[in-house]
């Protein structure tokens, strides 16, 4: 992909741009971070601003397209100059700048206690919350700052590419009011891969108010918190390749190094990238984290110890697939969401069905899995419940919301006498 078609694709970016720095002058350290689909992304380090700079392998000088973070903002421009193995020496000019946002960078308690919703849909769905792209301290961390890409009072996600798709109407309606729009996907219980969420599109919301799409992670956050929304959700049963964006942009960055202690030797069973077929080398993963012999249990033991050991928990697998897949060169990250319990007709989500999954980037999107042990049934009848005690608690724990639920239908009946 050569410059061109970079700023092309730097340039779908929308939102309104802030005034921008002139050229800045720089003599950088650099720090691979990985390479895939013939570009290599180094991380760049100067005085006290950070960033990313994208180059076609086996290039060495020129221009290249790139991000910096300055303060809080993050600006999306052109590095001119000359790499050498450890130093970036030349300039970078500004092209379109953004504000960074704020999320929650932790996967802890405190960042999801209160949530709980009640959904229709004719499938069952998981609700896309929070993105990791690093592990510490004993749990999943954002690291990356996060910019608005898109902003509109009715906004579509675009996941992956996809044909022999089928679209689903999702209504969801909060007990809580949220700020961070989940966002309904389907992802695979059970090699391999064969369901593909394509686009997203978030049609309403009540109240009416601004959303806006982050980048990296494709994480929503709504100007004003909401109650409830409405969704139509695309899943494709075939990956389309063809598939193009500005999701390569930011998918480069999920191939930094997780800070894991790994070996290569410990990985050397299981398998590696096959014939530069991202999605077979995916499925190989997953297939070899589900069906080798690893057993889940519900408390962790760190990720480093799961192929040593053979068991470990929900976020010790989803840990090692996102490691060992960028090793293979493939970006990886870590999304964070909750499932469903069907009743009377709806499905119950609450801050106790909490779930970990893998999402891994090919040609043609981002594909979706659970890589752990399973023994539900295929995607589009299974029940998350028999293999998700250990990310947050147990099942039971939903019972208080299914008792809350009830009694507010209750009161609302009363209410319409």
């Amino acid at each position: 992909m050569n410059l061109l078609i970079m700023l092309l694709l730097l340039n779908i970016l929308i939102g309104e741009p802030q005034t921008s720095p002139s050229t800045i002058v720089m003599n950088a350290s650099l720090t691979y971070v990985g390479s895939a689909y013939s570009l290599v992304v180094y991380g760049v380090s100067y005085a006290n601003s950070s960033g990313y700079i994208i180059v076609p392998q086996g290039v060495y000088e020129g221009r290249f397209a790139g991000l910096l973070r300055l303060g809080n903002f993050v600006y999306v421009g052109v590095y001119q100059g000359l790499i050498t193995k450890s130093n970036f020496i030349g300039s970078f000019t500004p092209i379109i700048s953004y504000e960074a946002v704020g999320v929650p960078t932790e996967l802890l308690l405190g960042n999801y206690t209160n949530f709980m919703a009640v959904v229709q849909s004719r499938i069952p769905v998981v609700f896309r919350y929070l993105v990791f792209n690093e592990y510490g301290n004993g749990t999943m961390i954002n690291t990356l700052p996060l910019i608005t890409v898109n902003e509109s009072t009715s906004l579509t996600i675009p996941l992956s590419g996809g044909y022999d798709c089928s679209s689903y109407v999702v209504n969801a309606t909060f007990f809580t009011p949220t700020q961070i729009v989940p966002i309904p996907v389907v992802i695979n219980q059970e090699p391999p891969i064969t369901y593909f969420t394509s686009n997203v599109t978030i049609v309403k919301t009540s109240p009416t108010t601004e959303l806006m799409l982050l980048e990296p992670g494709d994480i929503v956050i709504a100007e004003t918190p909401i109650t409830s929304a409405s969704y139509i959700m695309y899943v494709c049963r075939k990956l389309d390749e063809a598939f193009e964006g500005y999701n390569l942009i930011y998918a480069m960055v999920y191939l930094g190094p997780i800070n894991i202690n790994i070996t290569e030797s410990s990985i050397a069973h299981l398998p590696g990238a096959i014939n530069n077929n991202e999605l077979r080398a995916i499925n190989e993963v997953f297939q070899k984290l589900v069906g080798g012999g690893y057993r889940l249990v519900n408390y962790s033991a760190g990720p480093e110890n799961l192929l040593r050991s053979g068991k470990g928990s929900i976020m010790d697998f989803v840990t090692v697939a996102m490691y060992v897949l960028r090793v293979y060169g493939i970006p990886a990250r870590a999304a964070f969401g909750f499932y469903g319990v069907y009743y009377n007709g709806q499905y119950i989500f609450s801050s106790s069905t909490g779930l970990l999954w893998d999402e891994a980037y090919t040609n043609g999107g981002w594909v979706m899995f659970l890589p752990t042990p399973s023994y539900g049934s295929s995607m589009l009848g299974f029940g998350y419940g028999n293999v998700l005690y250990s990310v947050i608690v147990g099942l039971i724990l939903v019972l208080p919301w299914v008792i809350g639920y009830l009694i507010f239908v209750i009161i609302s009946h009363v209410r319409m006498r």
